[in-house]
């Protein structure tokens, strides 16, 4: 069995909420930057304040369902995908919590909001870059992690491979996905940040709604966590102190 590593093609988008413009006023600067904080807390800390909340008319279980749990796992799945790892119900568990606790550590500061034009909203927003999966790959390759789990479970040929029990099987590929998880995992202790990177979000006006632009969104997001080796190095990144 060959196995390959690759990043998804496109970017992972948060559910698309819109909030509408009050029937008996306009929306303030003051306002599109809570929804923008309000949007990111949710999506990627698990966290809901109140203003956030009223403007776009959801309860925090509602806005826990559509942002955090979604924007999880669907970068759970990303991250899977990018070092091959079959999506067990134990792997995509654990690489959900694995991410969590990532995002957990993220870095990004909200900037006020300037209004355009076209009534339209931009606002600017800083992020510094986690290294950790850049550190990962630089010191472990997939192959050979993959050629151990199948020496742990006694696999030395294809035809092996092939007669394994579905049972036995999802055994391994568990196996080799809890030694990646894991050793992702050992490095979250040590996080490091590439330099602070600008990305302005905008919020656009159509029919009384402002939506975040989706490409906004995905240039931030492929921010947050560098798995290129874009932003960050691996080894010239800044460390986080206590």
């Amino acid at each position: 069995m060959t196995r390959t590593i690759h990043r998804l093609a496109s970017v992972l988008m948060a559910a698309a909420l819109v909030f509408v413009l009050a029937a008996c006023g306009d929306v303030t600067p003051d306002q599109a930057r809570a929804y923008i904080q309000g949007d990111l807390d949710a999506c990627y800390l698990g966290q809901y304040n109140q203003d956030y909340l009223d403007l776009i008319g959801i309860t925090a279980e509602e806005a826990e369902e559509q942002n955090y749990v979604w924007n999880t796992t669907a970068e759970a799945e990303i991250l899977m995908d990018y070092f091959d790892i079959y999506p067990t119900d134990a792997s995509a568990e654990r690489a959900v919590a694995l991410i969590r606790d990532i995002y957990a550590l993220s870095k990004y500061q909200v900037g006020a909001a300037s209004k355009l034009d076209d009534g339209s909203y931009a606002v600017t927003v800083t992020v510094q870059p986690m290294d950790i999966l850049v550190r990962y790959t630089s010191q472990n390759d997939a192959a050979s992690l993959w050629a151990a789990a199948l020496d742990r479970h006694g696999i030395y040929s294809q035809e092996a491979l092939d007669a394994m029990s579905d049972a036995d099987y999802e055994a391994l590929e568990d196996d080799y996905a809890a030694s990646v998880l894991d050793g992702i995992r050992a490095l979250l202790p040590e996080m490091g940040y590439g330099p602070e990177q600008s990305v302005v979000l905008q919020l656009k006006l159509e029919d009384d709604t402002y939506t975040l632009v989706e490409t906004d969104w995905q240039h931030f997001d492929s921010m947050v966590i560098d798995y290129s080796g874009q932003y960050c190095d691996g080894s010239t990144s800044s460390v986080a102190t206590a």
